[in-house]
């Protein structure tokens, strides 16, 4: 396989298992009219139980899952947050970031950018937000 299509396919693949470890985590969606300080403790949980899946994946998140933010952000009706982290495989090799968003009356959603799309600067660590 043409090695960036198997980089891009691993992407997809860790993407499609952080969604479903998030939503198991957080059973399903997030309730509606969520705070802004019940966000951050939803993301916080879900750092709590992360290394059978760093196991199973062969991964290793950098900093830890959740990773980092800009904090909770408003949005058109409601609030939301956004948080990062540095996705690496077997030997340290660097996959890409992950990309996590909570928004109340959804399912936690998890998508995996290039390395290249990086972690924006400014964001900080879960415990340093509210």
């Amino acid at each position: 396989m043409d090695p960036a299509l198997d980089l891009e396919a691993r992407r997809l693949f860790i993407s499609t298992a952080l969604t479903m470890y998030a939503a198991r985590s957080l059973r399903g969606t997030i309730t509606a009219y969520s705070s802004a300080e019940a966000l951050l403790a939803l993301a916080r949980c879900l750092g709590e139980e992360i290394e059978p899946v760093e196991q199973r994946y062969s991964l290793r998140f950098a900093p830890s899952y959740p990773g980092l933010s800009a904090g909770v952000e408003s949005t058109g009706g409601g609030v939301r947050l956004v948080f990062a982290c540095e996705v690496l495989g077997t030997e340290g090799h660097p996959l890409g970031v992950a990309f996590t968003t909570l928004i109340p009356g959804r399912r936690p959603q998890v998508s995996v950018a290039p390395r290249e799309a990086g972690i924006p600067d400014g964001w900080r660590p879960l415990d340093e937000l509210l």
